[in-house]
């Protein structure tokens, strides 16, 4: 694993995987069980001109034992996730993720005291999927994308777009319903009008700081049967994953 480019908003760091571990990890990708993302009700982090994304397990990832968390009588195994390690190769990407994250300070916070662990999920993008403008919910101190996709090509679109840095936390989550229209994220981003991308190289993992607007540009035709193939995480910090163990418990 190399970094690429580190920068103020966000770190990218390629051949993240060994060749035979990358290989696994589409293998087992491609046999997980999908579904659509609005499936179990609108999900208000897509818009509805965002298309069909699928969306696999999720995966939580602690440093510690998770236990202390978690009420009496619960145990990991009564919440709707794997936990690290799982058997898998998503292991190798989450210790992949760990290094990285150790060169990422400045972005993400400090190990132990600023984030405790990341809730992670298995995200397929087919053609004429993205994601819109949006910022990450407040109670994450940042976030990561690998991709696992084994080709790309450069006229199959799915680009992380994200904003310039003067729009640091001028979107919340808090702020819109359901994504319906754009006024919040025009006013928000057309002050300055710029921003960059990064391609889904294969391979290749992003880690992205808090509060940065951001978007995946969706996926085009030209891309036929090739998803764009992501294992997405948020780092949590301790509160955020109390608030998660107790929304998941009802």
């Amino acid at each position: 694993m190399k970094p690429t480019l580190i920068n103020s908003q966000y770190a990218i760091f390629d051949d993240v995987l060994s060749p035979e571990d990358f290989r696994a990890f589409w293998q087992m990708f491609r046999n997980l069980d999908f579904q659509l993302v609005h499936a179990e009700g609108i999900s208000r982090y897509y818009r509805v001109s965002d298309g069909a994304p699928y969306v696999g397990p999720s995966v939580a990832w602690t440093l510690a034992p998770i236990g202390s968390l978690l009420p009496e009588g619960v145990s990991e195994r009564d919440l709707p996730v794997r936990f690290h390690p799982t058997g898998d190769t998503t292991d190798a990407v989450l210790s992949a993720v760990s290094r990285a994250a150790s060169q990422c300070g400045s972005l993400i916070g400090e190990r132990g005291s600023d984030w405790v662990g990341a809730l992670c999920r298995y995200v397929a993008y087919p053609a004429h999927s993205g994601i819109s403008w949006h910022t990450d919910d407040t109670d994450v101190t940042g976030s990561f994308i690998y991709y696992g996709n084994p080709r790309w090509e450069v006229s199959w679109g799915g680009e992380l777009f994200v904003a310039d840095e003067s729009a640091r936390f001028s979107m919340t989550r808090e702020r819109a319903e359901h994504e319906f229209g754009n006024e919040l994220e025009s006013e928000a981003l057309l002050a300055r009008g710029v921003g960059s991308y990064v391609m889904p190289r294969p391979n290749r993992l992003i880690i992205v700081g808090q509060g940065h607007p951001h978007k995946v540009a969706p996926v085009t035709a030209n891309a036929g049967d090739h998803v764009r193939a992501t294992f997405n995480g948020f780092f949590m910090p301790a509160a955020g994953v109390e608030a998660l163990v107790r929304r998941a418990l009802g």
